[in-house]
């Protein structure tokens, strides 16, 4: 006999406290059901696919880690492509929950599915109704008055507020990646950064900021370079880490960058020489700023 599923579905970009509380409802749920917990997500984002202006809170990597961390049993990540924009509201419900099992279904109050947003949550209870799958609608989840959502999360680290970004998301803002080569351009400019892999996604924030990671245990700050490189007209967003105090080879390993404050916006420089000095005026902001984290 087979074992039905406990459900979500959404992007779940950031997976804040909001996301959390979905969660929590299918595992407490596929537990009163005797069920299994699943979590439908989406790779790309439909507003990446689109090309909408709006961009992504975590990496890949990240995403990944912290659902493992929920000890969901089963992750589907939909390739969000042509083919499946083009699946009408009823064929998404068909493919997805009803041939996969699901027996119990949580979603947002502002759920939508299937081409062109054309199923809402008056068709999804019907459908829900008719094939014998318990329904539930979760309300906008709120902390100390204030109603959680990824917009606000991106509105935040736009405005680099990452504490209160992290309080939102239930833990230290960061963003992990394999260490990889870059395009050599640290040694052009006598400051060597170890680049991250960010799979070519976007991010909703850019700038020069501190962080810090750690490397074998140990704990270094670091100056971020989060975005476009305009002064060698690359406009790829990348992001670059140049560790304060160490000396050592990284390539291939998983790093995470924890962000801590903004040092300055990005800036179109007219020469090498003059970011190089830009670069060592960073330096010192850094040391400065450090103090504040240590």
């Amino acid at each position: 006999m087979k074992i039905g599923y406990a459900t979500t579905i959404g992007n779940f970009d950031g997976l804040h406290l909001g996301h959390a509380a979905l969660i929590a409802k299918i595992k407490t749920n596929a537990k009163k059901m005797n069920l299994k917990t699943k979590v439908i997500t989406f790779n790309p984002y439909p507003f990446e696919f689109f090309e909408l202006e709006k961009n992504r809170i975590l990496s890949e990597v990240d995403k990944k880690s912290i659902l493992a961390d929920f000890k969901i049993d089963k992750v589907n990540t939909i390739d969000f492509s042509d083919d499946f924009r083009r699946t009408s509201a009823e064929e998404f419900f068909t493919k997805y929950l009803l041939e996969e099992d699901v027996k119990y279904l949580i979603v947002g109050k502002d759920f939508k599915f299937g081409k062109e947003r054309s199923g809402d949550l008056k068709l999804l209870k019907s459908l829900c109704i008719r094939n014998e799958i318990t329904l539930e609608v979760l309300e906008d989840f709120k902390s100390e008055g204030l109603k959680i959502s990824s917009t606000l999360i991106r509105e935040l680290l736009q405005n680099s507020e990452f504490q209160d970004a992290s309080k939102l998301l239930g833990r230290t803002y960061r963003i992990s990646g394999k260490v990889i080569k870059g395009k050599s351009l640290g040694k052009r400019i006598s400051s060597p950064t170890a680049n991250i892999d960010i799979e070519n996604k976007k991010f909703c924030f850019t700038g020069v900021f501190l962080g810090k990671t750690e490397i074998n245990g140990s704990i270094y700050f670091c100056i971020i370079n989060f975005g476009p490189k305009p002064t060698f007209d690359d406009l790829e967003q990348s992001l670059e880490a140049h560790i304060l105090d160490f000396v050592g080879n990284i390539y291939d390993e998983a790093l995470s960058i924890e962000f801590l404050c903004k040092i300055r916006d990005q800036i179109k420089f007219k020469s090498i020489e003059e970011l190089k000095n830009q670069i060592n005026e960073d330096k010192m902001r850094a040391k400065e700023l450090k103090k504040l984290y240590e």
